[in-house]
């Protein structure tokens, strides 16, 4: 199966492939190439990721919904300091920079719990 962004975002159906980067379901993969570079999916089944992907990891120190929290709060800063003329790219020394702090495991599950009871209201 190859996981695109169209396929990930539920604007195509699957295509069959059987090579490349294989990633699991529930696995995070950021969209690194393109207008929508800094896009941030979780797998929703096992399959082979598309090029313009690379593949989150995350220490176990760090609750994944708290991260990518962060991450989607600074989407905008990461699409509008894109590299490149033909075909943008993520800008990496940004998001290798970008400002996360790390508490420890319960207050991250708090403040991301907290952040999105907010964002619920906000809708």
């Amino acid at each position: 199966m190859c996981l695109d962004a169209k396929y990930l975002r539920g604007k195509s159906s699957a295509t069959i492939i059987e090579k490349g980067k294989f990633v699991y379901a529930g696995e995070n993969i950021i969209l690194v190439d393109g207008e929508n570079s800094g896009e941030v999916f979780i797998v929703p089944q096992d399959g082979y990721m598309g090029s313009t992907f690379k593949q989150l990891w995350l220490s176990s120190a760090i609750w994944k919904p708290y991260i990518l929290t962060f991450i989607l709060f600074y989407k905008e800063e990461l699409r509008n300091s894109k590299r490149g003329a033909a075909i943008p790219h993520l800008n990496k020394e940004l998001f290798y920079n970008l400002f996360i702090g790390i508490p420890p495991l319960a207050e991250q599950q708090r403040i991301a719990e907290r952040i999105n009871e907010l964002s619920q209201l906000l809708k």
